[in-house]
């Protein structure tokens, strides 16, 4: 059979075709290879010893134990897995590399006779690189667990994996991937496995990557693209595993794709019914365990399942449990309960001891207690845990924010973001915001003279979140219920896809309404359709959104929620927020950035709507983008918002990008306008 293609630096095309298969190795490896050609040698090293280890017909009776350790990574969410729920996923990955999983019944008789035992069993770490004590399951609380990649092992870092097989767990992998491992010849700091915490103990996700990890490829070779007719000039290396252009999850088991009944059931493959390694598989594996080539064969040597507490009758003593809990801000209101979970990980305790500052109790020996806080301030929490291998504690100086009311934001008021202290105000917590990070790029502030709070999206990948949360806003003093907000954003092509959700908590954010969302070409506000370099708005570039709270009169404070959810676009700015009156930028009589455009794009009618607080004569124009004036109109604006309906049709104005503009005297404000 053709031999194995000993690289992987073909990077996918797409990545929406990415997204729609569940391994991520031939991607993530592929850039391993591309920054580290030297990986390529030692691949050919292992080629060429596993060619001389397959020679000799290896017979092998005795089964390898390969100790692990788990490295979960978290924001104490779902993400957050027991070890029990691991201690399953290992018991699943066992019972499939020593041929007694339960679906192996379903193998069609063609296969069965050459059902593989791989002969290994998997064991958790029961002393760490230190020599202490461990369950093989560590917790780390990380934004890494969002969008994975390898950079999160630049971090989190592995153990020696010469003598562990390293596992993280994440929320979620960047391209919709449920998890990859790299192939032996890898730089050490990269070697093991990822995946989403629910495929630990779902399916058989982490044996297809372990399978990786131990020098297999898909059945229709080194790729990730599974069906493509192509894939039979192809292989995998191993002797009975038929040629296949390979499946995407279905199982259709009379599947002839290169001449041959293909191999559908091989838990290398995408199929919805992998149940079976063949004995080539097997062979080829125990090759990889035997040799140099990234320390494989050291894993299961006598002396290093002593060191690491996974030989045969070894007990390992209770280990020193690890104090563990949430360790965000807790944002409540006066005389409000919250429970506190405990995260205790490395051994279970025998005793906890909490102590609440200013907390109603101060102080609690229950595992998970409920505590009350009465007066506004922000608190710190701690707690100590015990049991016959030691003690820990953990103290958490800032962690119970109970707001005032009062403080913060107090309305009507304007935050234009060029308080100099804006966003974190060290000296007057109550005004500080609220900052949820994931991805590369974040909410930053930016100033080119006058500043704004901005994101990079094209930056993220896409489906990144990031969230800006203002201080509390005392509504007490205010009559107009409305809040006002600039924003600008720019898209980079058609697939930019941005989108902007601003919601309201009137309970200190146990729950938001959503009162704002917008993306793509409707969010956009640039004067040219794309913009593919960094977008920087001009003055004419910023719209302006309004929100009404007319039906929440009867609260008297309230939060905001900016949150952006990034799609292969561009920068995005917010400026000006208002709450309870509109943002006068200048004393101008046209309110600056009110001008907005419905619908945009536009084909039959357009409505211009705009804001001025005079009585006064205005002009509306609309010009194209090499300057002719195509229609143009005197107002008589009154006070307050202004609605004018223009039919598109009647002016038979071309398709094209055209600037709305509207003037008095010197002042000016234009939005950018496709007619489609």
């Amino acid at each position: 059979m053709k031999q194995l293609l000993l690289t992987t630096i073909t990077v996918i095309l797409s990545l929406n075709i990415f997204a729609q298969y569940k391994c991520g190795t031939d991607y993530f490896d592929s850039i391993a290879v591309a920054k580290n050609p030297s990986i390529i040698q030692k691949r050919l090293e292992l080629k060429q010893f596993t060619e001389e280890y397959l020679k000799h017909s290896p017979k092998f009776d005795d089964t390898l134990i390969i100790p692990v350790v788990f490295h979960v990574l978290h924001k104490y969410g779902n993400e957050h897995i027991s070890v029990e729920s691991i201690e399953n996923g290992i018991k699943q990955i066992n019972t499939d590399y020593s041929k007694q999983n339960n679906d192996l019944s379903n193998v069609i008789s063609e296969f069965k006779n050459i059902i593989g035992d791989v002969k290994v069993k998997f064991k958790l770490a029961k002393i760490d690189p230190d020599g202490n004590g461990t369950t093989g399951v560590v917790y780390y609380n990380t934004d890494l667990t969002y969008n994975a990649s390898n950079l999160l092992k630049y971090t989190i870092h592995n153990w020696d994996p010469n003598s562990y097989l390293n596992i993280w767990t994440v929320s979620s992998i960047g391209f919709g991937a449920a998890a990859w491992s790299h192939y032996p010849g890898i730089p050490p700091e990269l070697d093991g496995v990822v995946a989403i915490y629910h495929y630990v103990s779902d399916g058989h996700v982490l044996s297809h990557e372990i399978g990786h990890y131990l020098n297999l490829a898909h059945p229709w070779g080194s790729t990730n693209k599974p069906g493509v007719p192509s894939n039979c000039d192809m292989d995998d290396g191993v002797d009975d595993t038929p040629l296949t252009i390979g499946v995407n999850q279905h199982c259709n088991l009379d599947q002839v794709s290169c001449g041959s009944l293909d191999n559908v059931q091989n838990f290398m493959d995408y199929s919805t019914c992998d149940a079976m390694f063949t004995i080539g598989q097997t062979e080829r594996m125990r090759a990889a365990l035997n040799s140099s080539v990234s320390g494989r064969k050291y894993l299961w040597t006598n002396e290093n399942l002593v060191e690491t507490g996974t030989n045969d009758g070894y007990e390992a003593p209770t280990p020193k449990p690890v104090a563990d809990f949430i360790d965000e801000i807790l944002d409540i209101l006066p005389n409000d309960t919250i429970q506190f979970i405990d995260y205790t990980y490395n051994s279970t305790p025998d005793t906890w001891n909490w102590t609440f500052e200013n907390g109603s109790p101060s102080s609690s020996n229950e595992q998970n207690p409920y505590v009350s806080y009465n007066e506004p301030g922000l608190y710190k929490v701690s707690l100590t845990v015990s049991n016959s291998a030691g003690t820990n504690t953990l103290t958490r100086n800032k962690l119970v924010f109970v707001i005032d009311t009062l403080r913060g934001i107090v309305a009507p008021a304007v935050v234009d973001m060029e308080d100099t202290e804006f966003p974190n105000y060290p000296a007057d917590f109550y005004k500080t915001w609220t900052f949820k990070n994931s991805g590369e790029a974040n909410w930053e502030l930016y100033s080119n003279g006058n500043r704004a709070m901005r994101i990079k999206n094209y930056d993220n990948k896409s489906g990144t979140i990031n969230t800006m949360i203002t201080s509390n806003i005392n509504l007490s003093e205010i009559d107009n219920y409305k809040i006002y907000f600039d924003y600008a954003y720019a898209q980079i092509n058609s697939s930019s896809l941005d989108q902007l959700r601003v919601y309201v908590s009137f309970n200190c954010g146990k729950s938001w309404i959503l009162k704002f969302l917008n993306s793509g070409s409707s969010l956009s506000t640039s004067n040219t359709q794309y913009v593919v370099s960094s977008f920087v708005p001009q003055y004419d570039e910023w719209a302006t959104e309004e929100i009404d709270l007319s039906r929440y009169k009867d609260k008297n404070y309230m939060k905001i929620k900016f949150q952006m959810v990034s799609k292969e676009g561009n920068y995005l700015y917010i400026d000006n927020i208002s709450i309870g009156k509109p943002a006068n930028i200048s004393n101008n009589s046209i309110i600056s950035n009110s001008l907005k455009l419905y619908p945009n794009p536009a084909s039959n009618n357009l409505t211009v709507r705009f804001n001025s607080s005079n009585n006064q004569n205005v002009t509306l124009s609309i010009t194209s983008i090499l300057g002719t004036t195509v229609f143009t109109k005197n107002i008589n604006a009154k006070i307050g918002e202004n609605i004018n309906n223009i039919n598109l049709n009647k002016l038979n104005i071309p398709k094209g990008i055209y600037l709305v503009m509207i003037s008095e005297g010197n002042t000016k404000i234009a939005k950018r306008l496709v007619i489609k």
